[in-house]
């Protein structure tokens, strides 16, 4: 019986001892909210931070505040992803769950996961209320996913934020209000961080000043950084200036001036299409296709800019081709220019209609003149490009505008073979009219002197 007694409390023990390993690895997780104790700043950031996760691939949560006391203005720059380790924890979704509430939802990119401590996200809160107001931030509806699509228990631990100064003075904190002054030739949407904080951006038009927000700031050295991206380089500029906070300060920080690369040699190429239909148009540069457009009757196409080399000879062809619906012919047109800055070419697409394709065995043909030449041949690119027009249109393709005949006779020739022709039938039945009516002359003269 003691035998008994003795093994049933062994089991009893090794059971606990399993219950409690088992709760604590199954409670090893801990997310919670990072938060200041008190804040008597315009905004403030707090971070949700994840400790001891393995394996994590993906997870949730609601945040819950008193909307009257803080609150998010804008989730798409507010919100920002968390980070474990190096490797970056992107917020998936975010949207409010009534007015006081606002979930979150996380994924980490690839199969692998990530496994350690950091952080799922940082929300950025904007103050609204009083000095004195509590706020409550709770965690709530969190779910963690590892790789195996297995749910990770975990501790969700809440936190709250005082507005106002710390009453034993140890947090001191003072305005500081943050201007952007814009010096370049462009309007530009310039982003503000505040020790490495993204604070948003604002457009700001060239030569004009901005202000962003007042922001409280501890005493102490901050960075204040503006980034933006000008539109003549095609770059992305970034200025960080430091300073030291000790009272209520102005900032004004100034972006710099980039204009275009003075030395770049380059065409912007427009076609112009003055015919009454709607026409694809094909371009080529220095015989080298380049794109094609379908340019309406009227209107121009503007088929962008090329950059040459500053040592390539400065005379460059350009050529477009086209089909003709009216005439059912192909057309180019070549243009040479000389290109040594940065330079506007316009090419025209001649009008064409049924009229200018005359067959040479109609009878008295007219010769036609126009601007346009019909294309020799068919270009054609052997990586993929559009095929040319000759190729779209179908019709052979001839070089010369000329009305020839069949026999290599010129036209003109054939013209005046004619005139001679039917200027001697002329002469023919004029003769035998003359001849005739002298002839009834002389009958009805023999008549009356018979009488």
């Amino acid at each position: 019986m003691y035998a008994q007694n003795k093994n049933l409390k062994l089991n009893i023990i090794a059971i606990l001892v399993l219950l409690i390993v088992f709760t604590t690895n199954a409670t090893a997780v801990t997310v919670s909210v990072d938060a200041p104790e008190y804040e008597s700043g315009s905004r403030f950031d707090i971070t949700i931070e994840i400790d001891d996760v393995d394996d994590l691939d993906s997870g949730q949560f609601d945040i819950s505040f008193d909307s009257s006391v803080v609150n998010v203005t804008d989730l798409n720059n507010d919100i920002e992803n968390g980070e474990i380790g190096s490797t970056a924890v992107p917020i998936d979704l975010c949207y409010f769950i009534g007015a006081n509430s606002i979930r979150l939802l996380f994924n980490v990119p690839g199969v692998t996961g990530v496994s350690g401590s950091g952080t799922v996200a940082t929300i950025r809160f904007e103050v609204v209320g009083e000095n004195g107001d509590i706020i409550f931030l709770n965690l709530s509806n969190g779910v963690l996913v590892d790789t195996k699509s297995d749910k990770i228990p975990a501790n969700w631990v809440n936190d709250k934020v005082t507005i106002g100064d710390s009453p034993n003075g140890t947090l001191t904190t003072y305005t500081t209000t943050v201007y952007v002054k814009n010096i370049d030739d462009d309007k530009l949407d310039i982003h503000l961080l505040v020790d490495g904080n993204d604070e948003g951006f604002e457009s700001i038009s060239s030569g004009k000043t901005k202000e962003y927000d007042d922001y409280g700031l501890e005493e102490g050295t901050h960075t204040f950084t503006i980034r933006w991206f000008d539109p003549d380089t095609n770059e992305w500029y970034e200025k960080t200036k430091e300073h030291t906070i000790t009272d209520v300060t102005t900032i004004i920080l100034l972006t710099d001036e980039h204009a275009e690369d003075e030395n770049k040699i380059s065409s912007h190429v427009f076609i112009n299409n003055l015919d009454d239909d709607k026409l694809e148009v094909y371009l080529y540069i220095d015989e080298n296709y380049k794109k094609y457009l379908s340019i309406s009757s009227g209107n121009t196409g503007d088929y962008g800019e090329n950059e040459f080399e500053n040592d390539e000879n400065s005379l460059h062809s350009f050529k477009i081709e086209w089909f003709d619906p009216d005439t059912k012919e192909n057309y180019e047109k070549i243009t040479r220019s000389h290109i040594t800055s940065q330079e506007a070419v316009t090419l025209y697409v001649d009008k064409h209609t049924e009229v200018d394709i005359i067959p040479v065995h109609e009878e008295d043909p007219k010769p036609v003149s126009t601007s346009s030449t019909l294309a020799l041949s068919s270009t054609q690119s052997t990586d993929g490009t559009p095929s040319s027009p000759a190729t779209a249109g179908g019709s052979g393709m001839i070089t010369d505008t000329t009305t020839q005949s069949t026999k290599g006779t010129p036209s003109s020739q054939i013209q005046v073979e004619d005139s001679t022709e039917n200027n001697g039938l002329e002469h023919h039945i004029i003769t035998t009219y003359t001849l005739i009516g002298f002839i009834a002359f002389m009958f009805a003269l023999i008549r009356i002197r018979s009488v």
